[in-house]
């Protein structure tokens, strides 16, 4: 058996058969089984010597605890204190409205990436300003034949969907 689950405490076996037979008996006695005579004594001559004692005990100085220690006191309002200047160096009149170039460009590549929207490269196309450095960069930069075949190739299942006219 484990020791956890093991019980310290026992009775005697059929102890609780008899015990109200000998309950029973011992109420019936005439003769009481409380001691007549007084378990408590006074010493002698203790009342005589007890001044003597009081006084010699309340001569010495009784330690004094204080309800209101000056340690505490001191730390909650140190507390207090560095609370009242943290709020009163706090700005409370920091709204700053945030604007559209305050997030970061891969903040708002990774928004579109992770939101469907359902727009066609058209629909996006259209919203989106064009300038004229846009243009420039596009221009500056000749895409050679080769290249743009390679891209149409692996980009485009319809040539159709191009419209090209072809001049034969």
């Amino acid at each position: 058996m484990n020791k956890k689950n093991k019980i310290p405490f026992k009775t005697p076996e059929g102890y609780f058969d008899s015990f109200e037979d000998k309950l029973m008996d011992k109420l019936s006695k005439t003769e009481s089984t409380i001691p007549k005579d007084s378990a408590f004594k006074v010493p002698d001559n203790y009342f005589e010597s007890f001044n003597e004692s009081l006084k010699g005990k309340l001569e010495n100085e009784p330690k004094v605890i204080s309800f209101f220690p000056i340690k505490k006191i001191i730390a909650v309002a140190a507390s207090i204190a560095a609370i009242a200047i943290i709020a009163l160096n706090y700005n409370w009149n920091s709204s700053s409205e945030l604007s559209f170039s305050d997030l970061a460009n891969t903040d708002i590549e990774a928004y579109f990436e992770n939101n469907d929207f359902e727009l066609s490269p058209y629909e996006i196309a259209e919203v989106l300003p064009v300038t004229n450095t846009e243009y420039s960069d596009f221009l500056s930069s000749p895409i050679e034949s080769d290249n743009l075949l390679d891209y149409l190739n692996e980009n485009v299942s319809d040539f159709d969907e191009l419209n090209i006219d072809y001049n034969e």
